[in-house]
């Protein structure tokens, strides 16, 4: 008989339904940072495209994103990347230095970094977001 395959969404939440432990949510958030900087990759190879046109186009369309939006944005990129290279570096020191046992504590310790420089971040970054250029 025929068995629909599940949709996408169902698919994890079923997982994390049925395991909702801090692995689970850490491969969950793993991936979702991993979509998100395939999608940003695109863009700025969007935005980089622009400077063949010439130096006043690629100025033009850097202008247009001088905004608090965007740097407010770039804040979450910041937080994207550091979460996503930490808890990277986390699963390669679990799966290399066989330290499988204490993962949920390599996470903690991990996330300790990612929220320690989550506020440098912001203490660095959200003057410039609104300030006037």
């Amino acid at each position: 008989m025929y068995q629909p395959k599940s949709g996408f969404f169902k698919k994890y939440k079923e997982a994390v339904g049925l395991n909702p432990n801090v692995g689970t949510w850490s491969w969950l958030l793993h991936r979702v940072t991993g979509a998100i900087l395939v999608l940003y990759l695109f863009m700025h190879l969007f935005a980089l495209s622009s400077s063949i046109a010439g130096e006043s186009t690629f100025n033009a369309w850097l202008s247009n994103l001088q905004t608090p939006l965007t740097h407010i944005l770039e804040i979450g990129l910041v937080a994207v990347v550091a979460f996503h290279l930490l808890n990277g570096l986390r699963i390669t020191i679990a799966d290399f230095f066989l330290l499988t046992r204490p993962h949920r504590v390599l996470f903690w310790i991990a996330m300790l970094i990612f929220v320690a420089f989550l506020i440098i971040t912001l203490i660095v970054f959200l003057p410039r977001a609104f300030s006037p250029h």
